[in-house]
């Protein structure tokens, strides 16, 4: 499939999306759709381990696309039917339970609809210029993508979720690592190359466990109680330690190896 608004290419096992709407690199509704797609088809492909998103140009994204709004909010008959509610929560939804690790890389400017987009990710990596704001209670509206009044506040707490919130301040790359938003700050024109060295980190993990692990997170963070938490991880370990990638993982560890996985 060819697509218009993003770049699509595979280094290695590592499955690449980038934003390619420069300057603003807007979410528009056929972006996310793009996006949705290319994810089903990285999830389906074996050969891909390990999905990194970044983005052309100056900004990571200035947030939902302007144009799409305006048709919206006048009622005009649009060619994708699906509201940015649906399209934007289906995309956060799909990030959050991906089955495969992922990571992105940003720098400047990460705005609005972007920064739901932005935090799904397992692994974030983000440049000095980032600035990360999110004012949709200043906007007139609640954030419907799942992230801000849902996601976020039990990943990174009730305080800081006002914090972020309230204050409207908007926050740089060093201010949004210590909310526990940003995984490491780097030079701006690093961002990528760190993205592409930690990309590539991660998709030498084993598949099944790499799976595994984030169901057992999801578990332990949305409800499960801890007796159900545990027994649910104690049944996860039983069925890895069958794997042939956990017999090969051991066997390598003991000789001072990486194992080569084969998701099995």
């Amino acid at each position: 499939m060819e697509y218009s608004e993003l770049l699509v290419e595979k280094v290695g096992r590592v499955g690449v999306l980038t934003l390619n709407r420069p300057p603003k690199n807007s979410f528009s509704k056929k972006l996310l759709k793009e996006m949705l797609t290319v994810l089903e088809e990285f999830e389906k492909d074996d050969d891909v381990r390990t999905v990194f998103l970044k983005s052309t140009g100056e900004h990571f994204s200035r947030g939902a696309d302007a144009d799409d709004i305006k048709k919206a909010l006048a009622g005009q008959v649009e060619d994708i039917k699906e509201s940015f509610a649906e399209l934007g929560g289906a995309l956060v939804e799909k990030i959050d339970n991906y089955p495969k690790s992922t990571i992105v890389a940003a720098r400047g400017r990460c705005i609005g609809g972007s920064t739901a987009v932005f935090n799904a990710f397992d692994i974030r990596i983000v440049g000095e210029s980032f600035y990360i704001k999110d004012g949709d209670i200043y906007y007139g509206t609640v954030g419907s993508w799942g992230m801000s009044s849902l996601r976020l506040p039990i990943w990174i707490g009730r305080n800081r979720i006002m914090d972020y919130m309230f204050l409207n301040e908007g926050f740089t790359g060093r201010q949004a690592y210590e909310l526990g938003i940003a995984s490491k700050v780097v030079a701006d024109e690093l961002v990528d190359e760190v993205g592409m060295h930690y990309a590539q980190k991660m998709s030498t993990a084993a598949p099944l466990a790499v799976k595994h692990f984030k169901e057992c997170v999801r578990k332990a963070l949305y409800g499960a109680t801890i007796e159900e938490a545990r027994v649910f991880e104690l049944d996860v370990a039983e069925k890895i330690m069958k794997t042939e990638d956990a017999k090969a993982g051991l066997s390598a560890v003991i000789r001072g190896e990486q194992a080569e996985f084969q998701g099995k």
